[in-house]
Parts: C-alpha cells; structure tokens; sequence
C-alpha cells in the first residue's frame, strides 16, 4: 500500500510539472507569435511610409495599430492596402486607430517641443524655483507660455528678454527655422496659480479645493520624444500633494516623482488615468516625468496638486 501511494505521489508530482512547463511554453509561443505579428505589420507600414504620407505608427501590446498620416493622403486607401499586404490573420487581431494632420502641425508641434525643452532645461538650471512652464499651444499661433510670481525681483519684460536671448543662442538647435511663435511671459498674484485657458478634466476638479493648489496644469501634452518633465519647488508649510496623469497613448506609461536624490515610480497603462498622494514631501526641487514604455510620443494630461497650503 505504501508503495502504491508513493508511486501516486510521483506521478501527480511529475504531471503537475509537464503542465507548468506547458504552461510556460505556451505563454513563451503566444508572446512570441504577437511579437513576430507586430513585426510584420510594422514592416508593411514601414514600406508605405512615402506614399501614404505617414507621420508615425505604432503596433501596440494591446493590440492597436496607431497611424498619424498626412491629412491630404487617402486613409481608405491605407486601408486597403493593409487588408492587401498583411496577412488576413494577423490584420483580423488588430484595432486600426487613425489620425490624419496637416503636415504643418506636425512640424510646429514637434518645433514647439524643441523651444519648450530648451526654456525648460534653461529654467531648471538657472534654479528658477518660482518659474511655471506651460505646455506650448498652436492654435492660433505657437505659444509658449511662462509665469512668475508679480513679487519677483524680475519683471516679465526681462523675462522674456532672458528666454528671447537663450533661444535665440540655441537657434541651430531648431529642427525649422521658419516658424514664427511667440513668447509670453505672465505675472502672478500668488504662490500657484492655474492657467487661464487650461482645460480640465472632470477627473482633478477636485484639484481646485479650497484647501488644494493647482501647480502644475498640462493638457493635450504632445511629447515626440515620449518624454514629458516639469519640475516645481516645493514650499516648506506644505507638506502633501497629490499627482494626476492620463495617458491617452495606446502604450503603457511610467510616472517618476524626484526629490531629494530620490525616484519613485508608478506605472500607468495604456489608455489609463491615476490619482497618486505624495505624503511627508520634503522642501525644495521636486520633479515629475513621465515616459512611454517603448519610446513613442507621449499624449495626455499631468496635473499637480498642494494639498491643505494655506490661503492667501
């Protein structure tokens, strides 16, 4: 009986590990296979690059096929010619999301971009703690929007004579040369304030409590390195404050908050939107960054938050 009962012990034990072993390679073959998918579809868009004007594409884990095409090319057309160069298999597997621009917007949103990236590195190394940074618009005209405090020793004039002068230095860096945009520098009457004609989501109204201060209001976020960065200071009698990301990319995101030496890390999923609570933040330099996992351009929303800072 005993050897009956050992011999059964051994068996299930060695079923139990054929399983996880299948188990294993099945879950391999399956990532393998979407991994091998994605390839093919991206080599057929890489091809149709030209003809079909396209801007970027991406073939996402979630299985999506993200296009940004020139405005004036046929998006039936691109159509048809997936459905007659991508295997039927792996095409039926996929959502096709498509965005049509004009190849004029394209270029003033990535030129907006480099000027915005120039100002902000220029703002973080001069250590203007007090300077707020606004994600450039273009509609109606490029605009890169900067506020200080009414109190600071200097004045908007001077400001924008400083950026005027930094970017003017960093001229070669520019991808074009040819864009007209303009820098406006606006003058604040307390610590935080919320930009005029930011549009916010349902999601952070709760932001603007009383007792909460809205910092940081960035919207329709077109980042074409897939990096989005923006640093504040944080005062010494507040001592909460609360982050808020929407990701509208079909990739995952990851969000870091830096202080002190120090980087924490939150994941966010394609698609997703999260609320976090940074609780005991210690004074002084604070920065939030947010990257796509797979480098590609990073569209949504990054909203910060003090929470219970005294009124003015």
């Amino acid at each position: 009986m005993r050897n009956f009962i050992s011999v059964f012990i051994i068996v299930v034990v060695v079923v139990l590990v054929i399983n996880i072993d299948i188990d294993k390679n099945d879950s391999f073959s399956s990532n393998n296979d979407d991994e091998k998918q994605g390839n093919r579809i991206a080599s057929v868009l890489d091809n149709a690059w030209d003809e079909f004007g396209l801007f970027s594409f991406q073939v996402t884990p979630d299985s999506t096929i993200l296009i940004e095409m020139d405005e004036t090319k046929s998006e039936l057309q691109l159509k048809k010619y997936l459905e007659e160069n991508v295997n039927k298999t792996d095409l039926s597997q996929y959502n096709i999301d498509i965005t049509k621009k004009s190849l004029q917007e394209v270029e003033t949103e990535s030129f907006m971009s480099e000027v915005s990236d120039i100002v902000s590195d220029y703002i973080q190394e001069k250590k203007y703690h007090d300077v707020e940074l606004y994600h450039p618009s273009i509609e109606p005209k490029p605009i890169l929007k900067i506020s200080i405090p009414k109190s600071n020793e200097r004045s908007s004039e001077n400001m924008k004579k400083e950026l005027d002068y930094v970017l003017a230095s960093k001229s070669a860096e520019l991808s074009k040369k040819d864009i007209s945009y303009e820098i406006q520098v606006i003058e604040r009457t307390n610590e935080s304030t919320i930009e005029l004609d930011a549009v916010i989501s349902d999601v952070v109204e709760d932001f603007q409590g009383t007792a909460n201060h809205l910092i940081i209001s960035s919207t329709d976020i077109f980042k074409g390195n897939g990096i989005y960065k923006m640093s504040w200071a944080q005062r010494s009698d507040s001592k909460d404050y609360q982050f808020h990301v929407t990701n509208n990319t079909g990739t995952n995101v990851t969000v870091q908050i830096q202080q002190s030496g120090h980087t924490q890390t939150y994941n966010l999923v394609a698609n997703g939107s999260s609320t976090w609570v940074q609780s005991a933040a210690s004074s002084g330099d604070h920065t939030i960054m947010v990257t796509t996992s797979d480098g590609r351009i990073f569209k949504g929303d990054v909203f910060v938050s003090l929470c219970d800072a005294p009124s003015n």
